[in-house]
């Protein structure tokens, strides 16, 4: 009778310590909806189709990315499932998509979505829902507001911040500038405006000689472009997008115009924006840059191009690997993965955006050197520093010192 009570007692002992040890485990993993033992869902809208389809393609390289992260074992044990959808570059469609991601896939969070305007107009809808909407390739001014909508964090330079690095770079290298500018009619276009004009200070009203915008539904700006050649300007700044800076920069060849261009970094891609406006049209452009250039000579031996390069024949194959804006959606994404992993078994949406907001001199090796990640609660501005880079006919060559953004 002893002997059985003993045994009793210690049966009984056992199954609490198991249940300790069951509810210890539990405790230390923490889970929202998009997150479990076996699978982290994340969810983006990108224009697959529309007037700028082609920066789609971002979406397919961070597929592949995440099929060979999984095919790795995945992140701390999960495998990562990407929900990417097509919003046509339609803010009316973008909350559609983002709507069904959140309500009835259920991601953890949005990444890398693309757009000033479709992001604008689920900005708050996903701030309201404390839903992290991280690394938006966009850079209005607006989504650095820790303040009132902590849970927006852009993935590239602000515009406003961009534009001050070019308005600088021309007040150094152009004699007597007269500045023509072509702007999307959206906040976009208007935050590369408030850079240029809050750098020029007094001056912009002598400086800047002609303006025209241009709606995402016109067929081309021909007739903006005729416009600002007749100002006389020998400085042109197109703050465009997709096929509209390619016609830009095209028409400015064909009406025999040849200004110092400057472009922004989301629309430098030579196989997207380029090649369609003619390489030659192009020598001499310049942008910002904070990652490798395919294309660059310079890089040919590098060990992280080479790493790269082997990552597109393999997981990427129908993918153009000198593309930059495949690189970008490289750099994102390997982003987005280290701070999973950093998140550990906290897969909770407030403890991704803790995470991104902790980072210290990030960098990787498709970086430029002297450009890191560094962020914080108060400030969500990624980029610290970035360097200047100009088309040479091939390739996009970075020259001069670090520029400093903050």
């Amino acid at each position: 009778m002893q002997r059985q009570g003993f045994v009793w007692l210690k049966l009984v002992s056992i199954s609490i310590a198991l249940c300790f040890c069951m509810s210890l485990a539990t405790a230390q993993k923490k889970y929202d909806p998009g997150a479990n033992d076996t699978e982290i869902r994340i969810g983006q809208t990108l224009p697959y189709s529309g007037p700028v389809s082609m920066l789609g393609n971002v979406g397919k390289v961070s597929a592949a990315y995440l099929e060979m992260v999984n095919a790795q074992g995945g992140v701390n044990g999960r495998k990562i499932k990407l929900i990417s959808l097509d919003d046509g570059y339609s803010p009316v469609k973008t909350m559609e998509q983002t709507r069904r991601l959140v309500e009835s896939d259920e991601v953890l969070f949005l990444f890398s979505s693309v757009g000033t305007a479709t992001n604008q107009v689920v900005h708050k809808y996903l701030n309201q829902k404390k839903i992290p909407q991280l690394l938006i390739l966009s850079g209005a001014n607006k989504w650095n507001d820790p303040t009132n909508f902590p849970w927006t964090l852009s993935g590239m330079f602000l515009y406003e911040a961009e534009a001050r690095v070019y308005v600088k770079h021309m007040l150094s290298n152009v004699k007597d500038p007269k500045i023509a500018i072509l702007s999307q009619n959206d906040e976009f276009g208007r935050d590369f405006l408030k850079g240029i004009r809050s750098t020029l200070g007094d001056k912009a009203s002598t400086m800047i000689v002609a303006q025209a915008t241009y709606e995402s539904t016109d067929p081309t700006v021909d007739s903006q472009m005729i416009m600002l050649k007749a100002s006389g300007a020998n400085v042109f700044m197109s703050f465009s997008n997709g096929k509209f800076t390619s016609q830009s920069i095209r028409k400015a060849s064909e009406l025999g115009w040849k200004p110092q261009i400057y472009l922004p970094l989301g629309s430098s891609s030579i196989a997207s924006i380029l090649q369609p406006a003619g390489l030659e049209n192009s020598i001499g452009a310049v942008t910002i840059a904070n990652q490798k250039n395919p294309l660059d000579p310079q890089w040919r031996d590098d060990a992280g191009m080479k790493e790269y390069k082997e990552f597109m024949k393999r997981w990427a194959p129908s993918l153009d690997s000198n593309e930059s804006l495949n690189l970008t959606g490289i750099t994102l994404t390997r982003l987005m993965v280290d701070v999973l992993r950093q998140c550990g078994d906290d897969l909770t949406r407030e403890n991704v955006l803790k995470q991104m907001l902790s980072l210290k001199e990030y960098s990787s090796n498709l970086m430029l050197p002297g450009v890191s990640i560094t962020t914080g609660a108060k400030d969500y501005e990624l980029y610290g520093a970035t360097r200047l880079q100009r088309f040479n006919g091939q390739s996009w060559v970075p020259f001069g010192d670090t520029f400093n953004l903050r």
